[in-house]
């Protein structure tokens, strides 16, 4: 029994004074933990208890970490939620996975509240409050072990198969589609993701630069905990466009920058001279892959789908000839026959446990055999030379990854 979030916990405990969140607010690690303390009190002053899910809705780095951490402490399971949904799919989202709270930067909220059969508290962030309570307040108490819960337990443990993060990543026939992860998987991937280096040494990554939305789960899984697990600094953007990317290159260091492949582009094709060695572009498998470099790439490419976690490490070589790459650690690959010819299908640690509440989707992707589970990506496939090439410029089968 245990719970990922231990693993911030013990960073937090050796890096006490260190930076943890910068960019924005700055916050060490001391700070940050005892910021979940009281995210977790909040949920528990209103019965809000172990297995119960908490809604996050937001743009913010800072207050979307504290929240995902303080839900974690309290036994509960954080559902992640893009910033580009409407008030419409966040109330969807609400009701399919019976939350007990919202945090959100969604005005007005009267509507997410009404829709809401099991919601206790709406938590405002930057937004009208006036239907809910604002994010300093619901942080404004004892925390876990305050006045009315003296229990001197300060994480909730949880089984390691039980469920960790619930994200939603797209919509499937115009309805939102999340897939689910255990608190195994948030360990593997946090270690998985402490070997993608950018420009680290062997000391390393000491700073990720989060480009990319943390609704991401790439993001959120191999940048933000893997940073913080390791005890390092993670720099949000508030508004990543290339001009400020492009002057936090040349202003601090960086050591690792993970960016969409658009955001990318417009890097490289910027009249401004950058070091581009430290990003690492996120390529989403189920999205069509364009298979070709822009002159002088040099960055790291991070291959991989929510459904797999990232999986591999493409060098601008690899994706020049369309070969897949080098595996992250304990990730297996085999070619499955599919209706439409070969596909790519996956096996490690850290892959999703299921779609949430989408069994027969579920079922459809999930293969498995007797070297375990698999996860069928619906991405087109050939192997040459016992290597494993994709199909470049093919409309792969499921659309509900939006991770580019």
């Amino acid at each position: 029994m245990t719970n990922f979030v231990k693993e911030i916990q013990s960073a937090a405990m050796t890096n006490r004074t260190s930076p943890a969140l910068t960019g924005g607010e700055r916050t060490t690690f001391s700070q940050l933990w005892s910021l979940t303390d009281s995210f977790a009190g909040g949920l528990q002053n209103r019965d809000i208890t172990a297995g119960d899910r908490v809604t996050i809705h937001l743009s913010t780095p800072r207050s979307f970490l504290i929240a995902v951490y303080g839900t974690l402490r309290a036994g509960c399971v954080p559902v992640t939620v893009p910033p580009e949904y409407d008030g419409r799919a966040v109330s969807r989202v609400l009701s399919e996975t019976d939350s007990k709270a919202v945090v959100t930067e969604t005005s007005p909220i009267m509507s997410l509240i009404v829709d809401s059969e099991a919601l206790r508290v709406a938590v405002t962030v930057d937004s009208d409050a006036r239907m809910g309570i604002t994010f300093p307040s619901f942080l404004d108490n004892g925390g876990m072990n305050g006045s009315n819960s003296r229990t001197g337990i300060d994480v909730v443990r949880r089984s390691d198969d039980s469920p960790g993060l619930i994200a939603y990543v797209g919509q499937d026939e115009r309805e939102p589609l999340a897939v689910v992860y255990t608190h195994d998987a948030l360990q593997a991937a946090a270690t998985a993701g402490s070997s993608i280096q950018g420009t680290a040494g062997d000391d390393g990554i000491e700073t990720h630069l989060g480009a990319a939305p943390l609704s991401n789960p790439v993001e959120l899984m191999y940048g933000a905990n893997a940073t913080l697990v390791g005890g390092s600094e993670y720099r949000s953007v508030a508004v990543p466009d290339v001009e400020t990317i492009q002057s936090l290159l040349v202003t601090t260091d960086i050591d690792r920058a993970f960016v969409t492949p658009r955001q990318y582009r417009a890097v490289q094709a910027s009249e401004t001279s950058v070091d581009t060695r430290p990003l690492t572009v996120v390529e989403s498998g189920t999205a069509p892959i364009e298979g070709r470099t822009v002159d002088g790439d040099d960055a790291v490419h991070l291959w991989g789908t929510p459904e797999t976690g990232a999986t591999h490490i493409r060098t601008p070589v690899d994706v020049e000839s369309d070969r897949l790459g080098r595996s992250l650690p304990d990730v297996r690959t085999r070619v499955s026959s599919g209706p439409d010819g070969d596909e790519l299908a996956i096996g490690g640690p850290a892959v999703m446990d299921g779609y949430f509440e989408r069994p027969d989707l579920t079922s459809e992707t999930i293969e498995t055999t007797e070297d375990g589970r698999w996860i069928r990506t619906g991405v087109p496939v050939q192997v040459r030379d016992e290597t494993i090439f994709l199909e470049t410029g093919s409309d792969v089968a499921r659309p509900s990854s939006t991770l580019s």
